[in-house]
């Protein structure tokens, strides 16, 4: 199928023939369509039909066609346009959650970051970072969530609050040169490189684990610490905790959810936590909520305790 989407007209469209589709649409409903197609349409439907945009008063030529591309590449395109726009306003923030010892201390802070829409609507980190992977803006993106984070963090009263810093490692090609602005920030706001933990999560992992090994010896020997996060979500966690002797490990939310009543979690919970400890690692349990997780957690030896229970994301002035 091919389509032509001629901008800043009405909202009208007609079929040219049987496998042609002309629309014209203003450029809001343009992005509307695109979301709406990438929704709708299997991937590979998406990388099959192919498409032209033009501006409205404009008729397609042969060579219009010619370089016609997918939906999938048009949805990227304007998904990236979209993207770098809220990051060169500005248009993101950190909100961050408490994290507190298993005795009930104060411990530090994860960092969550966070978009925002021009009509102030709050953005979910998955659906931006999805959206910059598509539109091959996963490092920028991923750079200004770490610097959010960091100058986030540096507005509170520095009482030696460690901060959780998530960062995707398939967004650094080159360690010294995508982390060096970090480092320097780090220093620059003052803080303290020993309170930072930078965290990857199962999810995000790089394929290629040596890399991911440089990645975290590169933060080590800038004076920082690691943790792997959302272990147990997956299949790769423990081998890696043994491959990368991280500080901290996060227990997925998913395994702690009622893990007071549920006897295989609890099995599965323990070992987690008797491995971690065996590799030297501190236990963070994530996603507590109730007091029957909090106090079971505990008794089975988590270090630190993080969930909704014992405080939610908030913003800092």
């Amino acid at each position: 199928m091919r389509t032509i989407v001629q901008c800043l007209g009405v909202d009208t469209g007609r079929m040219e023939d049987p496998l042609c589709y002309r629309f014209y649409l203003s450029e809001t409903t343009l992005i509307e369509l695109m979301v709406a197609l990438s929704d709708g349409l299997t991937g590979e439907e998406l990388a099959h039909s192919r498409c032209v945009i033009l501006p409205v008063d404009r008729e397609p030529g042969i060579s219009d066609l010619l370089a016609a591309i997918t939906l999938r590449q048009a949805i990227a395109n304007i998904r990236g346009q979209w993207l770098t726009q809220l990051l060169q306003e500005d248009r993101y923030f950190s909100m961050l959650q408490p994290i507190y010892g298993a005795d009930g201390a104060p411990f530090g802070y994860e960092a969550l970051f966070r978009g925002r829409s021009e009509e102030g609507n709050i953005l979910a980190p998955h659906a931006l970072f999805g959206m910059a992977e598509e539109a091959g803006l996963l490092f920028a993106l991923d750079l200004k969530a770490r610097q959010s984070a960091i100058n986030t963090m540096a507005r509170r009263p520095n009482d030696g609050a460690h901060l959780f810093v998530n960062f995707n490692p398939s967004s650094i090609y080159d360690p010294d040169f995508c982390l060096r602005t970090t480092r320097d920030l780090v220093r620059r706001v003052g803080l303290i490189p020993e309170n930072i933990v930078f965290e990857v999560t199962e999810t995000t992992r790089a394929h290629d684990e040596n890399h991911l090994r440089a990645i975290l010896d590169y933060y080590r020997a800038a004076g920082f610490q690691v943790a792997l996060d959302d272990i147990g979500a997956g299949f790769s966690g423990l081998n890696l905790l043994q491959l990368l002797q991280p500080d901290f490990m996060k227990i997925d939310m998913a395994l702690i959810r009622d893990v007071d009543t549920d006897g295989y979690k609890q099995s599965i919970v323990r070992h987690l936590i008797g491995i971690a400890h065996d590799c030297g690692a501190k236990v963070v349990a994530e996603g507590i909520e109730t007091g029957g997780e909090l106090a079971w957690v505990r008794d089975a030896g988590a270090d630190l305790v993080q969930g909704y229970l014992l405080g939610r994301p908030m913003a800092v002035a």
